[in-house]
């Protein structure tokens, strides 16, 4: 059963999201903590399996931008989702250069939170709809190099794992897709990572969405 640590410095919401978390059959809420300084010690300890941190975006994703990538870091490959009121194109960009995998919306329903945990638990991202266009459009924070893949960087294989995260699904889908095991997608994963200099399945969907990649 994955395992939540909730943070944000609202005591109301952050138990109350709590609570919604543990009331679901397959998901547990193990800490919680008042702030992101507070979750970087307790991540770095308790090794939950996703960090939802209740925290309203603004367009320097927050007060403090290096303390949103010192819990990223701090979580050593756990996802890190934010639950937010701002839906600014800009500060989700810097969010998920952050590292953040996970954006859901303070209008959504309780229902897409929980939805949106088990994604990114099995290993998958979530982003709204509404503004995945906008979002993928625009231009990550310190990023000038032009996004050219030269012929014969990926693999057929690899080609066609980049094709299925575009579309959102799962490593566990994938593998279904392919006939492969979950380790093996993992692995070609980590692979398309390195050759396309991106770090997390979001910055890839954004990578092929913008420069068509996956389809070139």
């Amino acid at each position: 059963m994955p395992r939540i640590l909730m943070t944000g410095d609202r005591p109301l919401i952050r138990t109350a999201l709590s609570h919604l978390i543990s009331s679901s059959e397959d998901l547990t809420a193990v800490a919680e903590c008042a702030n992101a300084v507070d979750a970087i010690g307790t991540a770095a300890g308790l090794r939950p399996d996703v960090v939802v941190m209740d925290f309203d975006l603004d367009a320097r994703c927050g007060a403090a931008p290096e303390t949103l990538a010192q819990l990223v870091r701090a979580a050593k490959g756990c996802p890190v989702l934010i639950v937010t009121a701002r839906e600014d194109p800009k500060a989700i960009t810097c969010a998920l250069q952050y590292g953040v995998l996970g954006i859901v919306l303070k209008t959504r329903s309780a229902e897409t939170l929980l939805r949106a945990i088990r994604s990114v638990a099995a290993g998958g991202a979530w982003l709204e709809r509404s503004i995945v266009a906008h979002v993928f459009q625009q231009k990550a924070p310190q990023q000038d190099k032009a996004y050219t893949v030269p012929p014969g960087t990926l693999t057929r294989r690899e080609t066609e794992i980049v094709e299925l995260v575009s579309l959102g699904l799962q490593n566990k889908k994938i593998a279904e897709r392919l006939f492969i095991s979950e380790t093996t997608v993992r692995h070609h994963l980590t692979s398309i990572y390195d050759k396309l200099s991106v770090t997390n399945r979001l910055e890839l969907m954004r990578y092929t969405y913008r420069d068509r990649i996956a389809v070139a």
